[in-house]
């Protein structure tokens, strides 16, 4: 089965498959400007992000670009500049996704987010109708979902489990319950670090080196275990090792421990 915009292929959310009945999707877009990632100048994460992590990072021998950035390129630009084609194929391939999961025993989970940050509480949604669903696609609704009018993704698949990491601290989602938002700490920008005590989340921070137990009065638990975010308890620190170029951060992202 092939999907336009999702991705499974994530090495930290196969660990999470290991350890829970969960299989999850991400979908990775192009951080290229604020419209994508509002905060990534005030947060200070440009050069550590994690877009250019792993193979986002690496041109193979023969090539001359990296083929993986350039099909987050061009999935930004179908987001950016035609919404109606982009959006039917993100509900296209959150349908089968639920299916595969479905006929598989497992429950699914998504990221929406993988390397951006837009508010998708605030995308309009509808109903099918208004989308460019070939018959195929169309096959895959049952009359009642293809009638329902949502106002966002979060109600149009109320049995997924959805789940981000945002650097947005103005984020109000509690009325979806089956979206999961962990806030991303920086130091980068003393204001916004300033934030750490007025946030409801759990916050995750980067760190270079060891990981502490504690930070700022919080339980650190350690996120790279898995990636499944919803299921951490309430008020941690999710610590996160810094990874590639994020090492060599001196902006404040990346918190030294060593």
């Amino acid at each position: 089965m092939s999907y336009k915009l999702l991705s499974f292929n994530n090495p930290k959310v196969l660990k999470g498959e290991k350890i829970s009945n969960y299989l999850t999707a991400i979908m990775h877009l192009s951080p290229i400007n604020t419209k994508i990632c509002p905060y990534q100048d005030v947060a200070g994460c440009k050069e550590a992000c994690l877009n250019t992590a792993g193979r986002g990072g690496i041109i193979k021998k023969g090539e001359t670009t990296n083929v993986i950035q350039e099909a987050r390129k061009r999935k930004t630009k179908l987001y950016l500049e035609d919404r109606n084609t982009f959006m039917s194929y993100l509900i296209t391939d959150i349908t089968k996704f639920v299916r595969y999961c479905s006929n598989k025993g497992k429950l699914p989970c998504i990221r929406l987010n993988g390397t951006s940050d837009i508010q998708w509480e605030n995308i309009y949604v509808g109903n099918m109708e208004q989308y460019s669903l070939d018959t195929t696609d169309i096959k895959l609704f049952n009359k009642k979902e293809y009638d329902l009018d949502c106002q966002n993704i979060f109600e149009l698949f109320p049995d997924v489990q959805f789940y981000d990491y945002t650097k947005i601290p103005t984020r109000k989602v509690e009325q979806h319950k089956n979206y999961h938002l962990t806030w991303s700490y920086s130091e980068a920008n003393m204001k916004y670090a300033n934030l750490f005590d007025k946030i409801a989340y759990n916050i995750a921070v980067v760190f270079n080196g060891d990981m502490p137990i504690h930070f700022k009065g919080r339980e650190v638990v350690n996120g790279d275990e898995s990636d499944l975010r919803f299921l951490d308890k309430s008020n941690v620190i999710v610590g996160l090792k810094a990874k590639g170029k994020a090492r060599k951060d001196t902006s404040g992202f990346v918190i030294q421990t060593t």
